[in-house]
């Protein structure tokens, strides 16, 4: 089944700052996760349960994105640097929105 990709409405900002070459990384990424969301390794826990990220070791930065079973939805909800947690933080913030 193929999920639809939300965005958080202060996503596409963050996501229009980012290099094309970070940005087609994550479009490479995010087709794959359009089949098959629910992938173990990349759940993250705590007060972002229920939440996954996608990650680019090398550029250093995360997409949180949330899965929305009942309307088959990804909701993409943050994207930035993971250093200081930041993309972390953020997310928290806009999933209590």
């Amino acid at each position: 089944m193929t999920y639809k990709l939300l965005r958080h409405k202060d996503f596409k900002a963050e996501w229009e700052k980012l290099p094309v070459a970070i940005r087609d990384q994550f479009k490479k990424k995010l087709a794959k996760v359009i089949e098959q969301p629910h992938i173990p390794k990349n759940m993250l826990r705590g007060d972002l349960a229920g939440c996954y990220k996608i990650k680019l070791l090398k550029a250093g930065v995360r997409l949180v994105y949330q899965v929305k079973d009942d309307q088959v939805v990804i909701l993409l909800i943050t994207v930035g640097k993971r250093a200081d947690s930041i993309v972390y933080d953020e997310a928290k913030k806009r999933i209590k929105d």
